[in-house]
């Protein structure tokens, strides 16, 4: 993931509103943006950039679909919400609105979910009616994990 901040963005869609001046860039129509191993799939993509770096992504569908291969993990962290924002600045990825997180086998469901991607902490939330609760599941440990 970290390694992943130093690779080049690309970005495909059916169009796209640059704002150089403000640092703001509209893509919009099945977009979809890679750098290293991130995925991020959406109706609209809106990226702020500070002097030129990658500060902020804001994606929404239905749903918008995001991974990642965190550094040294054998497994991606595949998510998805109505919308999706990606704080590059301290690497938390926020899911809000039917938001899902998995990794391994583990899954997390919830109306807002924040992934802390450096220090691997995610935090769910129920919806503010309460009528939405948090959902996970936790695999038990493999066999080949037990004998190590």
């Amino acid at each position: 993931m970290r390694s992943d901040k130093e690779k080049p963005i690309q970005i495909e869609a059916n169009q796209v509103d640059i704002d150089d001046k403000n640092g703001i860039s509209t893509y919009s129509g099945s977009v979809r943006l890679t750098q290293g191993s991130m995925r991020l799939l959406a109706q609209k993509i809106i990226v702020y950039s500070d002097d030129r770096k990658l500060s902020r992504v804001v994606a929404t569908g239905n749903p918008a679909l995001f991974s990642q291969r965190p550094d040294d993990s054998p497994g991606d962290v595949e998510a998805q919400a109505m919308k999706v924002d990606y704080s590059a600045l301290d690497g938390v990825l926020t899911l809000t609105n039917q938001a899902k997180l998995a990794q391994g086998g583990n899954e997390f469901q919830g109306n807002r979910i924040e992934y802390e991607t450096h220090n691997h902490i995610v935090r769910a939330m129920a919806n503010e009616a309460g009528d939405q609760r948090v959902k996970v599941v936790i695999q038990p440990e493999s066999l080949n994990e037990k004998k190590k």
